[in-house]
């Protein structure tokens, strides 16, 4: 794995080294002549827990006017030092507790590593803020996540595995194990009962594209499985910011309500250019897939009898012996991943750059599962005078991903999952036991007629790009301006090629040969998001101990969304799939979307003694999506911050070195779709038809919050400690009822009415138990628990229909299960059926369950969520991480023994139903597809998510190819699976559609989450 790793490095090297070093080449300003002699110190500052570098440390001279700043290395040169001897160096960084370390003059290895602290309030965050604040100058909970740090040593492959289980009151609900899916993200819950609960995502201050599920249709009922959060690479990823809700996510107005997640990329630093080189190479498969799915039950002809049949069952390893025998491969397969990234940084004071560059192979464990993507970041900082900087973000990428089908579509694991003895005795109207189907034993035929049937993919381009100007005319004024662009393109295909063989051999691929001989379907979409931002803030000192802040902005967001399609079938010949050569072609859809918001806000701060913060804002705006009767909207913000452990007044117990308490209050929220306030009507045939009713008076849904919290560093910074309570409300909930016949419109009309209260805690515990010259050991541990309670549907009804098992009801968390439940059941043992069933009467007793009510089964949104992860540092050079992380709160429905005994009739419970001491359960599973209460079960889980050992080389070593510093981990991720969840995977499910999406999850035939073992090594030159 390694020599593979090093070799795909050393191929892909020699591309991207060329076009970086042109780039670099170009932005890099001549190297600043060093003084030369013996009066100098150098040498590198480094983290102490894993031995990477640590840029822009301030290193002073005791004693002395003499200091400089580490670069992106962590190196530094201190020169001028006049005579000899021992000199006493001090090196301070945000996040890290300060050292002092004696040096001699003319020492040119000297190794600093600082220890960070488990509390830091004076570190900058961006998001949320009228500019930039530090901490504990905000009232409300700000999650950070030091994305740089985990990519160096942690097995992340995409954006949403950096974040998963690192922030607090974030949930990852993952949809499918197939290289290149995606999953949903929800920060909070879910509050809203109508509309998307996605929360915003900005990158260096630009809003972009934040859609969750996309792509072409390999899941069925309207879901799809690609995230677009996934076209960031971790690698060019400095730092996360979370902010979490309405008291948190004000300033940003409408849309902000499910919080907002901010990606800050990577910046140069002043100094000679730094190179980075990390190359991955690994394998991923499905863990003990061939005892991992249960074995199904059917009847064949006993061998020797015309009208006899034989009860059989057929397992997964009898599926893949047949599939061995007839085609030479396993189901499913161990993918390969290879990873090449590059990146140069560097500069002066007055110019920096970062240059950053990286191409993805990656294999999934089916064979037509891949992913091949290239990205490309461009990142410059300029001060062309002391009062103005300049900022460009720039980031592209580009990529193919082919996936099979799954989730009810079909694919390798409906074929596996779903399979059937009578699919391996028989051929088609051949009544004999022999095994001549060539099926062999799988649902609608192999997996190996699937991936020669169709051809499943998504091309995606992306740029995303930002201009920054700030400006400090004066010395109590500043303002800057943030315009910015997120243009994505992509293109959908789905295409079945036309094979008369494969049509003509399995009666479900009957497509690809004639009548039809095979066809075609393409869709595209193409997003444009317009971001422009100003700011400015005027300081004023009114006093020694009284500072004031005044802040007024603006925002204006532009979208626009074009989504077309066109399909066609019957190709003349073999090897033609353009739809230009289809016999028969149809326009599916034309449509152009735009939605914009235009919001303002004013915003003053107090500032006492640099400890006491107050802070009020108010915020308007207006979005294209409102009705016409429908005024702008206007949200309020008051929030508090007191430094406590500085208030010289208190008496505060000496193990408590840093106290922080903080409350927030505020409100934001979130607007209708780009049509539902107007009316709208379809042209067919040259006439015009009444779609929808609109609503002049629909508004934006309403959320305020309150938040409460304190922040604390215990123990000399040994153990911070972070809690956060949260309080709110959505109000004007948007909901749906039957449009009035009178307006000559059908369907639905929505309008403002529900209201859904919630509450929770989140806390993060962080310490270093252990912290000796060899040895240290750091932990986190980080949790959230949350109640969602709907307290109106409009005031005439206490319950909406979301489906026939998912609903809104008063009194109850937003979108729970809902069904009838079979309480009771005789059994007929000569018919061998459950009689007489009885149900929840929903009061504590029973009824007859043709009449019987829908009753509570549980939520379907996790409720809560956690991680606990652990470093330990042996001999300054080794570095072992392990990560774990849980769900909980929740029920799941099992889709897979939905279709295995209701619809197929495979389960052993049918054919040996004296063997099943629960009757009520066997009535449940003879009745079909009638009853789900029996297939929803609680799918908390707790899963060995990661676990990484790194191995910083001697310097020697890494001299030897010209290297400051190498290293190699290796990591596993996915390891082990703790849940009483009796399906087949806890985090598999419909990305989205009626299965998926904001509530009610299914799991049914998904591929469950892959395994993996990666080996990575990294160069710094």
């Amino acid at each position: 794995m390694l020599h593979s790793a090093v070799r795909f490095a050393a191929v892909r090297a020699r591309a991207f080294g060329v076009a970086l070093g042109f780039v670099a080449a170009s932005l890099a300003p001549g190297a600043a002549a060093h003084a030369q002699g013996t009066g100098s110190v150098a040498g590198t500052v480094v983290n102490e827990k894993n031995g990477s570098p640590i840029g822009d440390a301030q290193i002073m001279v005791e004693g002395r006017n003499i200091g400089t700043t580490s670069d992106n290395a962590g190196r530094f040169r201190l020169a001028g030092l006049t005579g000899s001897g021992q000199v006493q160096l001090t090196v301070r960084r945000i996040g890290f507790q300060p050292r002092t370390v004696g040096a001699n003059i003319g020492d040119a290895n000297v190794r600093i590593a600082l220890s960070e602290r488990a509390m830091e309030l004076t570190s900058v965050v961006v998001t949320g803020t009228a500019g930039v604040a530090e901490k504990r100058a905000i009232g409300n909970a700000v999650s950070t996540v030091n994305a740089a740090e985990v990519v160096a040593t942690q097995p992340v492959n995409s954006f949403q595995d950096l974040l998963n289980g690192r922030a607090s009151g974030v949930s990852i609900v993952a949809s499918s194990g197939q290289v290149g899916t995606g999953s949903r993200i929800r920060v909070r819950g879910a509050s809203s009962l109508s509309l998307a609960n996605d929360p915003l995502i900005y990158v260096d201050g630009v809003r972009v594209d934040n859609t969750q599920a996309s792509g072409p249709a390999n899941q069925a009922f309207g879901s799809a499985s690609i995230s677009r959060w996934n076209d960031f690479s971790p690698d060019d990823i400095e730092s996360l910011e979370i902010i979490k809700g309405p008291a948190a996510a004000t300033l940003y107005g409408t849309e902000a309500s499910n919080g907002v997640i901010q990606i800050i990329t990577k910046k140069g630093a002043a100094g000679r250019p730094v190179w980075n080189v990390t190359a991955r190479a690994g394998s991923s498969w499905v863990p003990n897939w061939l005892n991992r799915f249960e074995d199904n039950y059917g009847t064949v002809p006993r061998a020797g009898s015309a009208t006899a049949l034989d009860t059989v069952s057929i397992s997964t390893k009898q599926l893949n012996d047949s599939l061995n025998a007839r085609f030479g491969n396993d189901i499913f397969t161990s993918g390969q991943l290879q990873d090449i990234q590059m990146s140069v940084s560097g500069g002066t004071n007055a110019v920096r750059y970062y240059v950053g560059g990286g191409y993805e192979e990656n294999q999934g464990a089916e064979r037509v599962n891949r992913l091949r993507r290239t990205n490309l970041r461009v990142n410059l900082q300029a001060n062309p005078s002391p009062s103005i900087d300049v900022q460009t973000s720039l980031g592209y990428t580009t990529g193919r991903t082919y996936l099979p089908y799954e989730s009810g579509g079909g694919g390798a694991t409906w074929a596996t999952f779903f399979s059937s003895p009578s699919f391996l005795y028989g051929g088609v109207g051949v009544n004999a036991r022999n095994p001549n189907n060539p099926q062999l034993g799988f649902r609608s035929g192999p997996p190996n007629a699937y991936y020669e049937a169709y051809d499943i993919f998504q091309d995606a381009d992306r740029f995303t790009g930002s201009f920054q100007f700030t400006n400090r005319p004066t010395k109590w004024l500043n303002h800057r301006l943030i315009v910015g662009l997120d243009r994505l393109a992509e293109n959908n295909e789905d295409r079945t090629p036309r094979n008369d063989i494969l049509g003509a051999t399995y009666a479900s691929f009957a497509g690809s040969g004639l009548p039809t001989a095979g066809g075609i379907s393409t869709s595209t979409r193409d997003v444009t998001l317009t971001s422009y931002d100003y700011v400015a803030n005027a300081d004023f000192q009114l006093s020694s101990s009284l500072k004031s802040v005044t802040s007024a902005g603006g925002q204006i967001y532009l979208r626009q969304t074009r989504f077309r399609s066109i399909s066609g079938s019957t190709f003349p010949a073999v090897g033609l799939t353009s739809i230009a050569s289809a016999a028969i072609r149809n326009v599916g859809s034309d449509e152009l979307t735009q939605n914009n918001t235009v919001g303002a806000f004013v915003q003053q701060q107090f500032v006492w003694n640099d400890r006491l913060f107050l802070t009020a804002a108010v915020r308007t705006d207006d979005n294209s999506a409102f009705g016409t009767n429908f005024d702008a909207v206007t949200y309020p913000k008051l929030s508090a911050s007191w430094v406590l452990s500085e208030e010289p007044s208190l008496r505060i117990p000496a193990f408590i070195n840093q106290l922080r308490v903080r409350s927030a209050y505020g409100a934001s929220g979130l607007q209708p779709g780009a049509f539902d306030a107007i009316r709208t009507y379809s042209a067919s045939g040259g006439f015009l038809t009444p779609t929808s009713a609109g609503n002049p008076d629909l508004g934006p849904e309403r959320s305020t919050e309150l938040e409460l919290g304190f922040d604390a560093g215990l123990w000399n910074d040994k153990v911070g400690l972070e809690v956060t309570y949260f309080n709110g409300s959505t109000k004007d909930a948007i909901l749906s009822r039957q449009a009035p016949p009178s307006n000559g419109f059908p369907g639905l009309q929505l309008f403002n009415a529900g209201q859904v209260d919630r509450s929770g805690l989140e806390w993060v515990v962080r310490g270093t138990p252990i912290r000796r010259e060899n040895v240290s050991l750091d932990l986190t541990l980080s949790g959230s628990v949350n109640t969602y309670n709907i307290a109106s549907l409009g005031g005439t009804t206490d319950f909406v229909s979301l489906s026939s098992n998912v609903a809104h009801k008063v009194g109850y968390a937003p979108g729970a299960w809902w069904d009838r439940r079979i309480v009771s059941a005789d059994y007929n043992a000569s018919t061998k059926r459950a009689t007489n069933l009885l149900c929840d009467d929903g009061n504590g007793g029973t009824v007859g369950c043709a009449t019987a009510p829908r009753v509570f089964l549980g939520n379907s949104v996790p409720t809560q969520e956690g991680s606990f992860s652990a470093g330990l540092t042996l001999f300054k050079n080794l570095r072992v991480n392990a990560f774990v992380d849980w769900r909980a709160g929740y029920k799941k429905l099992d889709g897979n023994y939905r279709v295995r005994c209701g619809a197929f009739v495979l389960c052993r419970e049918l054919y040996y139903p004296d063997e099943v001491q629960d009757k009520a359960q066997l009535a449940a599973v003879q009745a079909g597809t009638a009853y789900t209460h029996h297939l929803i079960h609680d799918a908390s889980f707790a899963r060995f998510r990661e676990l990484a050992a790194t191995y910083t080389l001697p310097n020697s070593i890494a001299r030897r190819v010209g290297a400051s510093r190498a290293s190699i981990t290796v990591a596993g991720r996915n390891l082990g699976l703790f849940t009483n969840f009796p399906g087949i995977e806890p985090e598999a499910s419909f990305n989205g559609g009626t299965r998926g999406g904001a509530f009610g999850q299914w799991e049914q035939n998904v591929l469950p989450q892959l395994r993996q073992f990666v080996t990575t090594v990294n160069f710094n030159f």
